[in-house]
């Protein structure tokens, strides 16, 4: 069991993508064949062309330690797996911000970079450009049992002496004190600072994009993700427990590191309120167990300052067993066909709002160009059009002179050249009598009479011819 329907808005969505892209393509080309075409503006148009074949829906979710995060990721995508493809065990979290999407030049893979790359002074984009740098395990994803093997890494942890772990940034003296562990020799920490997953699932191949960042501790320690990878995600997914509701550490993380991503606007936020099953209360059956949630959702609402239409409570360990079991009443019961109608509906929707609004400021004008420079084209056309209709209107009686006396011209032509074919004729029959008279036998024959005549000539010598 799946979410068909976020999986339909994604694909259509991605169709969509397609049709804009194909559609600035042949303007480009059309630009290009009437020559309207200059530098700027090919650049213009080859960048939004770039940036919308590279687009992804990215969608974040934060949240501190122990909120069923993982768990949340795994039953909104990942179900069809039949397993639970992302670690996420009580006390088993996962330690690094991890991106899921996938690379179709690089193939399947789980690429991991050390923890000691902190002390460098290389950003993350950086690193991303230099593969090597990173730690890469390939990923078999006809079998998600060596995948989900392979994923454990992410959990991953060593024990390094406490001036290692304060150079990482990852010592806190204070939360240590709060937690009762005082001047400790080794500290605990992750093995790796950040984690890249390429894999082809259905999603992730249409474009979507999971970033997946772990606890207070990674927002703080971890500039890019607050900088730039929050701020430019689709939707940040905040989660919750249910049965705490917003703590200390919670209501830090929001103020100070998501709200912060958004600025003034809480466009594309949501509190996904995790483990509605831990709420249960046998005594208080089923209507106490609903009041204590929408209790629960209005308290976190005023909290946070949201609407709490985009809060959403959830189990997300009973939505990944129901998808699993395909249980459509164990689903129902977890709730989270709600948040997945938000993330097919209004997210999606909001990106294409964004994405269509973005464009259309970027080469609005120049189409606008376009457009102008047609129509001024084509008024000209048509004023030349006019001309020439009105010259003709002008010119039909000249016109009609001029061709009156080329009908004379060529009967008179015509009354020649019959003249001349006549005229032929009779030379070419005088011609062949003249030939004629010049023949053989008639000069014979005139010889023959001449000598016969002079000899009867008495002008003679002797009175004939010798």
């Amino acid at each position: 069991m799946s979410n068909p329907e976020f999986t339909d808005q994604l694909r259509e969505y991605s169709h969509w993508r397609e049709q804009l892209i194909q559609a600035i393509e042949m303007y480009v080309e059309w630009r290009i064949r009437y020559k309207l075409n200059d530098p700027h503006s090919t650049e213009t148009l080859l960048n939004i062309l770039s940036g919308l074949q590279h687009d992804k829906i990215t969608l974040a979710f934060a949240a501190e330690f122990s909120r069923g995060k993982t768990e949340l990721i795994n039953a909104l995508f990942f179900s069809e797996t039949g397993v639970r493809l992302l670690p996420s065990s009580p006390g088993r979290t996962t330690m690094s911000p991890t991106e899921m999407f996938w690379d179709e030049k690089g193939g399947s893979y789980i690429r991991l970079l050390n923890i000691e790359s902190r002390l460098e002074d290389v950003s993350l984009i950086e690193f991303k450009n230099n593969p090597e740098r990173w730690t890469q395990i390939e990923l078999d994803c006809d079998s998600p049992t060596q995948m989900q093997k392979a994923f454990k890494e992410l959990v991953a942890t060593k024990k390094v002496p406490r001036e290692v772990a304060e150079k990482l940034g990852l010592w806190n003296e204070r939360e240590a004190a709060e937690q009762g562990i005082i001047d400790p020799e080794t500290v605990e920490i992750p093995c790796w600072r950040h984690a890249l997953i390429s894999f082809p699932h259905p999603l992730l191949k249409q474009g979507l994009c999971i970033l997946d960042t772990p606890g207070l501790n990674a927002l703080g320690t971890e500039p890019e993700l607050t900088l730039s990878m929050l701020p430019n995600a689709q939707a940040i997914i905040f989660v919750l427990a249910a049965d705490t509701g917003v703590t200390k550490s919670d209501l830090e993380m929001w103020k100070n590191h998501v709200c912060n991503s958004r600025g003034h606007s809480k466009q594309g936020l949501a509190v996904v309120m995790n483990k509605i099953d831990a709420m249960w209360d046998d005594l208080a059956g089923e209507e106490g167990y609903e009041d204590a949630i929408d209790k629960q959702v209005e308290a976190s609402a005023s909290i946070l300052g949201l609407n709490e239409d985009v809060i959403f409570p959830v189990s997300a360990k009973q939505a990944l067993l129901a998808k699993i079991k395909s249980d459509p009443k164990l689903l129902q019961k977890s709730r989270l066909d709600k948040l997945e109608h938000y993330l097919s509906n209004d997210i999606l929707m909001q990106r294409r709002d964004i994405l269509l609004q973005t464009i259309s400021n970027k080469i609005g004008f120049l189409v606008n160009e376009s457009l102008n420079l047609c129509n001024t084209k084509l008024e000209n056309a048509s004023k030349q059009l006019e001309e020439f209709q009105k010259m003709d209107f002008e010119n039909h009686e000249m016109t009609a002179k001029l061709m009156a006396e080329t009908r004379d011209q060529q009967n008179a032509y015509m009354s020649n050249v019959e003249n001349f074919q006549a005229s032929r004729k009779v030379f070419s029959v005088q011609a062949k009598m003249l030939v004629e008279s010049f023949s053989k036998e008639k000069i014979d024959e005139i010889i023959k009479s001449s000598r016969q005549e002079m000899s009867k000539s008495l002008t003679t010598v002797n009175g004939h011819l010798n």
